[in-house]
C-alpha cells in the first residue's frame, strides 16, 4: 500500500467514569495525577495499548492477522519453554526460514521488512527489537504518536475503594479479606496525536492503517471492559488534515470547560458542563495549511464556541471550516 503523504493531527476527547484510567503500579496503582494542578494524566503506553488490544479483538488467529498485515509485535507472547518472550525471541518468530544464517545488517533488514510487512502496530508506532549480542538492532521511528501525558481537562479526585475479597486473608480464617482500588469518579481526557508523512515512508503507513487507528481509538476505548477500565466512553475524535509538513499544534490547549454546573472534582457527566471550542476554531480558521476535518462525536457532549451551543461539527461549519463527518 502507498504510504500516507500529508500530516494528521487528532484530538480525542473521552471520558472516564468510576474508573482507573492510567494506574501508577509504583504508587499503588493510583490513577496518575499531576501534584501541581490536580489534572489526570493518562500515558501513550496506555492509549496505544487500547488500540493494540482492539486490532487483537478483531482477529484471534495469528497466522490470518500476519497474512493481512494486522499482527500486533509489543504483546505478550511464550517461547517453546513457556516462559515470556525477551525482545530478541519475538525477532526470532519473525525471521523466515530464508534469514537463517544471516548475519549483521544482512539479518536487520530481513527483520525490518517481515515486521513492517505483518504489524500494524510496527507501521504505526514504531519498533525496536534487539537482535542479540553483537547484532544491531531494528529500530524505527513511529509516524504516529501521543502526547506522553495526555490530561483531563479539570481537576479530578481520586477515590480509594475498599471491598470485601473474594477468598480469606490467611488460612485459619472464617471471613473474607478485604480488597482496596482506587478510582476516579469522572474525568474528561483530551488526548492529542499526531501522524507524520515523513516517517511514515520508512515504515509503510498506509491511508488504511490510518483508518484502523481511529476505529482503535473510538471502538477500542468503547470496548474496554477490565475490572479498572470499565467506564470509559469516547465523546469526540477530530482528525485534522495538513499539507505536508505543517500542524497547527496545542490541541488540547486550545480547548476548555465551560458553563460549568459544579467545581470541577464535583464533575460527574456530560451534563455538567460543555466544551469551549472557539479558540481551536478560530486558530483553524486562519491557518491556511489546514486542509480539512473529519469528526466523530457522541451527542452527549456539547459544545460552545462564543454564543454558539450546538456538536463541534456544526459549529466548525459555521467558521467556514472544511469539515465532514468521520465514519468509523
Amino acid at each position: 500500500m502507498t504510504a500516507i503523504t500529508h500530516r494528521y493531527e487528532f484530538l480525542f476527547l473521552y471520558e472516564a467514569k468510576d474508573c482507573n484510567p492510567n494506574g501508577d503500579p509504583l504508587d499503588e496503582n493510583r490513577p496518575r495525577t499531576d501534584p501541581e494542578t490536580g489534572e489526570a494524566t493518562v500515558s501513550d503506553v496506555r492509549i496505544k495499548r487500547t488500540v493494540r488490544d482492539y486490532f487483537l479483538s478483531l482477529e484471534s488467529d495469528v497466522a490470518k492477522r500476519l497474512a493481512a498485515g494486522r499482527e500486533v509485535l509489543i504483546r505478550d507472547t511464550l517461547k517453546a519453554d513457556g516462559y515470556l518472550s525477551e525482545g530478541k525471541d519475538r525477532a526470532e518468530q519473525f525471521l523466515a526460514e530464508a534469514a537463517k544464517g544471516k548475519k549483521g545488517e544482512e539479518k536487520r533488514r530481513t527483520l525490518e521488512a517481515a515486521v513492517l510487512r505483518g504489524c500494524i502496530d510496527a507501521r504505526l508506532f514504531g519498533v525496536t527489537l534487539p537482535l542479540g549480542k553483537n547484532e544491531p538492532s531494528l529500530q524505527l521511528t513511529g509516524p504516529v504518536q501521543f502526547s506522553a501525558f495526555n490530561r483531563s481537562l479539570h481537576r479530578v479526585s481520586p477515590t480509594l475503594v475498599q471491598q470485601t475479597a473474594a477468598y480469606a486473608g490467611k488460612d485459619n480464617s472464617n471471613q473474607k479479606s478485604f480488597a482496596e482500588r482506587w478510582l476516579l469518579p469522572y474525568a474528561l481526557i483530551a488526548a492529542y496525536g499526531v501522524a507524520n508523512e515523513t516517517a511514515a515512508q520508512t515504515t509503510g503507513l498506509s491511508e488504511a492503517d490510518i483508518d484502523l487507528l481511529l476505529r482503535g481509538l473510538w471502538r477500542g476505548t468503547a470496548a474496554l471492559n477490565t475490572h479498572s477500565k470499565l467506564g470509559h466512553d469516547p465523546l469526540l475524535l477530530v482528525v485534522a488534515h495538513y499539507q505536508p509538513g505543517y500542524r497547527l499544534g496545542a490541541l488540547p490547549r486550545r480547548i476548555d470547560l465551560a458553563d460549568r454546573t459544579v467545581e470541577d472534582t464535583a464533575l460527574r457527566s456530560t451534563r455538567d458542563y460543555r466544551l469551549e471550542v472557539g479558540e481551536l476554531l478560530a486558530a483553524w480558521r486562519d491557518y491556511p495549511m489546514l486542509t480539512g476535518l473529519r469528526v466523530m462525536q457522541d451527542p452527549r457532549l456539547q459544545c460552545r464556541a462564543g454564543e454558539q451551543v450546538g456538536l463541534f461539527m456544526e459549529l466548525a461549519g459555521s467558521a467556514g471550516l472544511p469539515v465532514a463527518a468521520l465514519d468509523i
